[in-house]
């Protein structure tokens, strides 16, 4: 017994040395932080900046209203604040409701007050317990619509958001990238949090002074967009689009009332970087910033023409007859024709039945010509000779079917009408003849400028990319983008030499494009106008080029919805040549964008 005694005295001693001594800071700790509240202080989101350091995307000191607790929970001040604000009850306690964390955080109730609000609310305040105001950094866009699509938006973290970055910090209330380089860059955008320690009682009451930590700022990203050739894309879109639905000579004697939508990417062939790449209608992105209103969010989405859609990324067309530089090039490489041989191109293929877009068709025509020409006949011919699964087999090796790998979320692959597609929908000759001038193919406009960037560039597929580098807030560099290689197109140098020589002739007399009536000042072009059929409704146009035709530097592809042809979309190309070469337009050229419009 005295034993056992013993042995109970000594592990009771033992385990008040614990207490007392070695788990003492331990403890200390944990009574501490029952006694202190942590309340989070969101961080400024990094900025975005054009390849010159002007700003997309930065921050603006905004009037927040929080309401602490245990005042949200009372319905007379939030009654209050309804009135006082002019704003719907139910919209205040939605907030609450939404917003509510811990007891001791206070909720998020408005953000961007006006300077009249904020003034009402300092008179009132004495009414209105537990309710503060604080001035914190909100995002803004300077530029309003610039680049809609492609910078994104950020929006207040919704439930679903808030379980699956709960883990990484995220705290209700806390705006989170919701689409474009917002989303995809969030982890290096988003900064780190700080907070206020607040000594609290055992009801979470505040009783005493807050200690503060500073957050963190985000990184910043520099782009390789540059905000005046960015400007002038999007106005080219807008001018030509203008053109099409009120000028009926543009095309061909007729308005094209339902031209409304397009888009245009920008490419430096040698790298991949985008220079600009611009998505028609867009949307001005301060729209979002403090939470977008339900009018405003039901517009964006009831417009027919979509504009929250990214049609540059995540819109595969019918390339038209910008497919035929591909179908060409498949068919030197492959022997089943020659640079000399040449096809008679009359009114109808009759293997098919299928007739050219001119009435009686372009006589005897080489590949070159047939380029310059657009001759559906000859490549119907050159379609039946590869066969669908040559097509195919190439769409593949030019990067055709898969995302490019453009830092952007919500890539479209694009369709190929490989074997479980033909099984699926039925396959004829004239299938194959119809997709070898790109009636079946679907591509978005990035594959299709990376495309026309690798005949430029001597064969290599590279991948596009947005942004050049990423800077801590102290200048230093933490990331830089380096041109990547992906592919090479699989056809020999004199396969290649060919389809330019007959794209250039696309740019010049008796072309297709634009150009051949309105050549570039002082500079050589080489392009390919296209046509993608849309019935019941009017044709899509298309062009992808690239300039310098002998020593290429940038390469554009183009798409205007209901355009009618393709012809009548290569001014929007002119357009930017003319202002990234620096080179003066003639008055009357179309391509000229005058200083006002109404788009």
């Amino acid at each position: 017994m005295s034993g056992l005694i013993t042995l109970a005295l000594v592990a009771l001693l033992a385990q008040l040395g614990n207490l007392t001594l070695w788990g003492q800071a331990s403890y200390l700790a944990q009574a501490t932080a029952q006694q202190t509240r942590t309340i989070p202080v969101f961080a400024p989101r990094g900025i975005i900046y054009d390849r010159n350091r002007e700003e997309l995307a930065t921050n603006r000191p905004s009037y927040v209203l929080l309401v602490h607790y245990p005042y949200y929970n009372q319905p007379e001040v939030l009654s209050r604040l309804a009135e006082i604000l002019n704003v719907p009850l139910e919209t205040i306690q939605k907030r609450v409701e939404k917003g509510k964390g811990a007891p001791y955080e206070p909720v998020r109730v408005m953000e961007n007050l006006t300077t009249e609000q904020y003034t009402i609310i300092l008179e009132r305040h004495p009414e209105l317990p537990g309710v503060e105001v604080r001035t914190e950094q909100v995002r803004y866009y300077p530029h309003g619509d610039l680049a809609a699509q492609t910078i994104g938006y950020v929006g207040e973290i919704s439930d679903t958001e808030l379980e699956l970055y709960r883990s990484k910090g995220y705290r209700p209330g806390e705006l989170v990238g919701q689409t474009g380089l917002e989303a995809y860059y969030e982890s290096y955008l988003r900064g780190t949090p700080g907070d206020y320690q607040v000594p609290v009682d055992t009801n979470s009451r505040p009783i005493g002074p807050a200690q503060y930590q500073e957050p963190v700022p985000g990184k910043n990203l520099i782009l390789t967009l540059d905000a005046k050739l960015q400007k002038v894309a999007e106005r080219a879109l807008d001018w030509q689009m203008y053109r099409l639905q009120t000028i009926p000579n543009v095309g061909d004697g007729r308005a094209y009332t339902n031209a409304r939508a397009g888009a245009v990417v920008v490419m430096d062939v040698k790298t991949g970087a985008i220079l600009a790449i611009a998505s028609r209608p867009a949307f001005d992105l301060n729209l979002f910033v403090g939470g977008i209103s339900e009018e405003d969010w039901n517009a964006l989405n009831s417009d027919p023409n979509l504009p929250l859609i990214n049609r540059a990324i995540q819109t595969a067309y019918h390339p038209g007859s910008t497919w035929k530089l591909l179908t060409a090039a498949a068919a030197l490489q492959e022997g089943v024709t020659t640079p000399y041989e040449k096809v008679f191109s009359g009114r109808q293929y009759e293997p098919t039945g299928q007739r050219d877009w001119v009435p009686y068709g372009h006589g005897w025509v080489d590949v070159r010509n047939a380029l310059r020409l657009s001759s559906n006949i000859y490549f119907y011919e050159m379609g039946r000779r590869l066969g669908i699964e040559k097509l195919v087999e190439y769409a593949k090796a030019f990067g055709f079917g898969s995302p490019t790998g453009i830092d952007l979320g919500g890539e479209a692959p694009g369709i190929l009408p490989d074997e479980e597609y033909r099984k699926a929908n039925g396959w004829y000759l004239g299938n194959t003849t119809s997709a070898a001038i790109g009636q079946i193919f679907a591509v978005t406009p990035v594959q299709l400028v990376r495309y026309v960037a690798a005949f430029a560039n001597g064969g290599k597929l590279m991948r596009p990319y947005l942004v050049q580098s990423i800077e801590d807030l102290d200048g230093t560099v933490l990331y830089t983008a380096q041109p990547q290689v992906t592919g090479t197109l699989p056809i020999s140098e004199e396969v290649r030499r060919v389809v330019i020589e007959g794209m250039k002739m696309v740019d010049g007399p008796s072309g297709t494009s634009d150009f051949a009536t309105w050549p570039l000042p002082g500079i050589k072009t080489a392009g390919k106008t296209g046509t993608a059929e849309n019935p019941p409704y009017d044709d899509f146009g298309l062009y992808v080029g690239f300039a310098p035709a002998d020593d290429p530097e940038i390469a554009v592809a183009v798409v205007i919805e209901q355009a009618g042809h393709g012809g009548s979309v290569s001014p929007v190309a002119r357009s930017i040549y003319a202002a990234y070469f620096g080179v003066e337009l003639p008055k009357n050229d179309p391509a000229r964008i005058p200083d006002t419009f109404e788009p």
